[in-house]
């Protein structure tokens, strides 16, 4: 049984059979950190977006709140993660925005969506902090905004990942290339 395994891999790797015969391989490009093909236009966007986030997060880690703002809420829209936490942030501390403790915890169960456990128990002792009878109201708020802005809606997938050098697993999440709906960003 070995002896046949050897056998066929002979045949596959000496060129009497190939089976990728005929195929156009383009073995030489450029990749960014998701593994994302640079030269590939469908992730034009997906890039604008990821550095629109990136630099958004440092000006609100440097307190220019309005700058950070007006940064991330076109990520935010289109499903980015890190985006839509920082601005459910914004709307309970009134940074930038007038304060709305409501909409910004709302705001934290979109983040949340993405199955990071950090995100998730931030979203329910949010929703706990608050008085019951305003509890079902941001949960359907939340709802709301999973239906326009979340995973599904703005084609995101999340999963956790080991870092570079280190047993530590990260939430990532990638959106991919494609036709979404595109709504404005109304929180």
């Amino acid at each position: 049984m070995h002896s046949i395994s050897i056998l066929i891999l002979l045949i596959l790797f000496s060129g009497v059979v190939s089976p990728l015969q005929g195929a156009e391989i383009p073995f030489e490009f450029t990749v960014d950190e998701q593994g994302h093909r640079l030269d590939d236009s469908r992730y034009d966007l997906i890039r604008k977006m990821r550095d629109q986030e990136t630099r958004g997060l440092r000006r609100h880690q440097q307190g220019e709140y309005e700058d950070a703002y007006a940064l991330l809420s076109d990520p935010a829209r289109h499903g980015f993660k890190g985006a839509q936490h920082c601005i459910a942030l914004m709307h309970i501390a009134g940074q930038s925005v007038e304060k709305n403790v409501l909409v910004g915890i709302a705001l934290l169960g979109l983040a949340a969506e993405s199955g990071d456990r950090k995100l998730e128990q931030e979203y329910v002792a949010a929703v706990k902090s608050i008085p019951e009878k305003y509890q079902q109201l941001v949960r359907d708020q939340t709802q709301y905004y999973i239906q326009r802005y979340g995973m599904n809606a703005q084609g995101v997938s999340c999963n956790k990942v080991k870092r570079t050098a280190s047993n530590l697993k990260v939430m990532m999440c990638l959106k991919q290339p494609g036709t979404y709906e595109d709504y404005a960003w109304e929180p």
